[in-house]
């Protein structure tokens, strides 16, 4: 059954909004959108107006089969770099997730 993940971080103090959608434009989505797994990866910036040095990413990545998905993330070689880059660019101890399905309707 799909799943679409819902992930919430802030980035790394001292890197911009700007370098974070360089990396997902030109190599976290296009990776990761090249499995089979994934069917959508949508990445959105939430710019904090009280404090601007502090920027929220909300990424939202419909996969499959999340067991699957954690198969190919966790040995396919092609992910090792994205996964490095991340960690540079993200505060990793902000990063949350949420597992979500759609509303069913009645019927």
């Amino acid at each position: 059954m799909a799943v679409t993940a819902i992930n919430r971080f802030t980035l790394a103090p001292g890197v911009t909004a700007a370098e974070f959608e360089r990396f997902s434009r030109e190599m976290d989505r296009p990776v990761c959108l090249s499995f089979p797994q994934v069917q959508q990866f949508e990445v959105y910036v939430a710019d904090k107006f009280d404090d601007p040095s502090r920027v929220e990413i909300v990424e939202l990545m419909t996969v499959s089969s999340w067991p699957e998905w954690e198969q190919v993330r966790d040995g396919a070689p092609e992910l090792v770099p994205v996964v490095a880059r991340f960690a540079e660019l993200v505060d990793t101890s902000t990063v949350t997730t949420v597992f979500t399905r759609p509303a069913r309707e009645e019927n």
